[in-house]
């Protein structure tokens, strides 16, 4: 700080001050003013300080500035305004209502009555808002009631209304970023993807033309190290992160959680700390690395509470904690933030959860409450489906297409139910109920992509049902045969399994050269694509429940490239071992007869497991698992499955 303004010479700091303000350097403008004594109690200094200050969005420290210039100079209303609109923007709006309201000044009325409704939004009081915002007409900002009309409208989820004013309020004030992203939100709930990315994306296109200092999409080119740009001024005017965060919401909700990924890395570059809210709790959810992180990050916006935290946080964490079958901490989050559960959790939602929670420790309890739920929505479904009919048959389409997203909206709301009811059976082995309980379903959802996926995974469960479940398998892989990478793993294992099961073993294989050809053109160098390792391992530990270890053996090794490739890892081994255990127990009851080359092989098979695995954890770790102790690794594993190989030998 001193070396710093010993650079600046007597009589300039005036003229170096105003330059880096007018440069928006206002992290430098704010060392400089701290290092003179003066700034403190002059009007001057503490103006320029609050105003640097509020730009970098230190709304904190704007708004001691501000107060001190009050007490200071109390005759001048500017600050008031400042100091109301810095508490305002820190999320303090008792204190911000209270020094507003005491701003007497007729050139100031506008402003202040604008402040006052974001006041009464920001308290969720809509109706204070809205009474406020009728007094506001008329007062040459156009662009800006509409679109505070439209905020009103949103909220009360009357969205094609909200979405006339956004429009009209870009017609009205020219382009506006904030006012795009608003038209762009109201598309998207309404399930107009197209329209909403079409505003996206020019906001995008303006930012990146506009500010180019900012950087956008310099974390992609350089793989997450380009220098951060923190939080301008320029980040927050554009858009630009409310832009790219939406568009992170509409992958994540189309499936395409690594597109969602993507919009995220095209942000600004910014550390983790300099993260807004928003983009913190998209990146819990789309992290890469698995639910720990994502589950860490949602639990700190929770701590923070409103309104720095964004509403969908409650219900995610406690989504997420269900997902990774954390369902002790799910009931823990909700004990703990009750005051939470009638603000951010709808009914239907809190049932939901109440429900996967019970299963626990009552699943008849939890059955019937899930049953409960389903009967009610199956039956809103049913009328739903009688409007659709009749709206089919008359002319007025707006009618059918606002009858036709009711009822997509009911039957999203209906097909957690029916998993939820057909996974209480599945948890305990018990396939037939699955698959009864999916039966029941049928009637709503059979023509759903994910039911379909999950009733096949009951079908090949069941063990008896290989032809029933391949004919569920193929229209998904044949649906994405163009890109049969895009096809999950444990869908193409399952179905070779059910080709194999079924003495259909030249479409099995096929269907693996197909595999094998497509991660050849992708490349495979890294590992990270494992569709055909994962088929091997599924028909391989096929093979070995059948008795047949020599082969099973054989195409587990081949999967796992001799096991020194990187497809040796913890999910990977957990096969392995499973079948080697299952050769050593037959062995050991002599069951199992297996020729000397097969034994060879298998010991020279878990040898290099041994020397590629020396730090390889082989066990799974839940996502907030950390127990500060080292766990056991794949070479330590495969060194004790190797020892007593070869003690069965000897004892023979």
């Amino acid at each position: 700080m001193f070396s710093q303004n010993m650079m600046i010479r007597d009589g300039e700091y005036t003229k170096t001050i105003y330059t880096m303000i007018k440069e928006e350097r206002f992290l430098e403008a704010i060392n400089v003013l701290n290092g003179i004594p003066e700034v403190s109690t002059t009007r001057a200094g503490l103006s320029l300080l609050g105003h640097c200050y509020y730009q970098t969005q230190d709304f904190i420290e704007a708004s001691n500035c501000y107060e001190t210039l009050v007490n200071l100079v109390p005759d001048v209303p500017e600050y008031k305004l400042y100091y109301a609109q810095s508490l305002f923007q820190a999320g303090l709006f008792e204190e911000s209502h209270r020094i507003i309201t005491a701003v007497d000044a007729p050139h100031l009325k506008d402003k202040v009555m604008q402040l006052l409704s974001a006041i009464a939004y920001g308290n969720e009081d809509y109706s204070t808002a809205q009474s406020l915002l009728l007094q506001r007409q008329g007062s040459g900002q156009e662009a800006t009631v509409k679109n505070d009309e439209g905020c009103l409208l949103y909220q009360a989820n009357m969205h094609e209304d909200a979405l006339a004013r956004y429009v009209s309020a870009l017609q009205a004030g020219g382009f506006n970023p904030h006012i795009a992203y608003n038209a762009a939100l109201c598309h998207f709930r309404r399930k107009e993807n197209s329209q909403a990315l079409n505003y996206i994306a020019e906001i995008v296109e303006r930012g990146i033309r506009n500010h180019p200092e900012l950087g956008v999409g310099a974390q992609a080119e350089t793989e997450g190290g380009a220098r951060s740009v923190g939080n301008p001024p320029a980040l927050a005017a554009s858009g630009l992160a409310q832009a790219f965060n939406l568009k992170a919401a509409i992958e994540y909700q189309e499936g395409n959680v690594e597109g969602s990924r993507e919009a995220l890395t095209d942000l600004p570059p910014r550390s983790e700390p300099e993260l807004d809210p928003v983009t913190l709790h998209n990146m819990a959810l789309t992290d890469p690395v698995g639910g720990g992180a994502g589950l860490r990050r949602l639990a700190f916006l929770l701590e923070l509470g409103p309104p720095t935290c964004p509403p969908e946080t409650f219900a995610n964490l406690l989504l997420l904690c269900c997902k990774h079958e954390m369902y002790d901490t799910a009931a823990d989050i909700l004990a703990e933030h009750t005051h939470l559960t009638y603000k951010y959790l709808s009914p239907y939602l809190y049932d939901l959860l109440d429900a996967l929670i019970t299963a626990q420790s009552t699943p008849e309890e939890a059955e019937q409450k899930l049953g409960v739920l389903a009967n009610s929505i199956g039956g809103r479904l049913r009328s739903l489906a009688a409007k659709v009919q009749e709206c089919r048959s008359a002319p007025d389409q707006n009618a059918l297409r606002m009858a036709l997203r009711e009822y997509e909206s009911a039957l999203e709301s209906y097909l957690p139910v029916a998993m939820a009811r057909a996974w209480i059976p599945w948890r305990v082995d018990d396939f037939q109920g699955a698959e009864r309980e999916f039966r029941a379903s049928a009637e709503f959802c059979s023509e759903t992509p994910t039911w379909r996926l999950h009733a096949a995974h009951v079908l090949f469960m069941r063990g008896d049902r290989y032809k029933e479940a391949a004919a569920f398998y193929e229209p998904i892989v044949r649906q994405n045969y163009d890109d049969i990478l895009a096809v999950p793993a444990s869908v193409l294992a399952n179905l070779c399994v059910a080709y194999i099961m079924t003495s259909q073993n030249e479409e099995a294989e096929e269907l693996m050269r197909k595999v094998e050809r497509a991660e050849e053109r992708k490349g495979n160098a890294n590992g990270q694509c494992l569709h055909l390792c994962i088929v091997n391992l599924v028909i391989g530990t096929l093979y070995c429940a059948k008795g047949n270890y020599e082969f099973g053996l054989s195409r587990i090794a081949h999967a796992l490239d001799g096991g020194s490739g990187a497809r040796l890892c913890a999910d990977t081994w957990l096969h392995v071992k499973r079948c080697v255990l299952g050769l050593l127990t037959g062995l050991a009851k002599q069951t199992i007869v297996l020729p000397s080359i097969a034994i060879q092989e298998t010991l020279a098979f878990l040898r290099t497991c041994e020397a590629y695995g020396l730090t390889i954890p082989s066990v799974l770790t839940g996502p907030l698992e950390d127990s500060g102790e080292q766990p056991p690794t794949i070479g330590l594993e495969a060194r004790k499955l190797r020892a007593l190989l070869s003690r069965l030998m000897e004892y023979k």
